[in-house]
């Protein structure tokens, strides 16, 4: 899939209640996960998450089992979670960072709230007139500032992977001109 500039700026990542309201079977989940964050997926050859990989997050703690093979708005909060970091922190990270937010947050809420706050770091730095940078120490609550944190790096990251991919794209137009 090409994600264009605009995509960055229209970001959405789909919240609690954007869930579907039914336990989904892996291959729906895997499906749902794709479409809904596809600005994320940095090499479309390869798909964002696997049915070994979520298997692999369930054998090592990070997700409780499903319950006869279906899988509930817990499992897919969490797993966008892990395909939003997993690019910049350690699967270890992750699941200690889930774990905190969990103890601070009702999962939807803390959920919530991380999406708004990457939505937000990627729009600021696409558009910082319009979406003036969230200062950490400014942040309402401390457990806010923890969600401020993580949301700066995955929409630097984001935006990063993005300017990458432009530059790549523009040299291999630039070497097809040449020959």
């Amino acid at each position: 899939m090409n994600v264009r500039a605009e995509d960055i700026k229209n970001i959405h990542i789909p919240r609690w209640e954007e869930f579907p309201a039914f336990e989904l079977y892996i291959d729906q989940v895997i499906a749902f996960i794709c479409e809904k964050l596809a600005v994320f997926n940095l090499n479309s050859d390869e798909s964002l998450i696997t049915p070994a990989m979520i298997n692999n997050y369930v054998k090592n703690g990070v997700l409780h089992p499903p319950k006869k093979k279906k899988y509930d708005r817990e499992h897919l909060a969490k797993l966008v979670v892990i395909c939003i970091c997993k690019r910049m922190l350690p699967l270890s990270y992750i699941s200690e960072s889930i774990e905190v937010v969990t103890r601070m947050f009702d999962v939807a809420e803390g959920y919530n709230t991380l999406c708004e706050e990457i939505e937000y770091e990627v729009k600021s730095l696409a558009l910082p007139e319009s979406y003036p940078i969230h200062s950490i120490p400014d942040s309402p609550s401390r457990k806010v500032a923890l969600l401020r944190i993580l949301a700066s790096v995955a929409a630097r990251l984001l935006v990063f992977d993005r300017f990458v991919e432009q530059r790549r794209r523009l040299s291999s137009v630039a070497e097809n001109m040449r020959k």
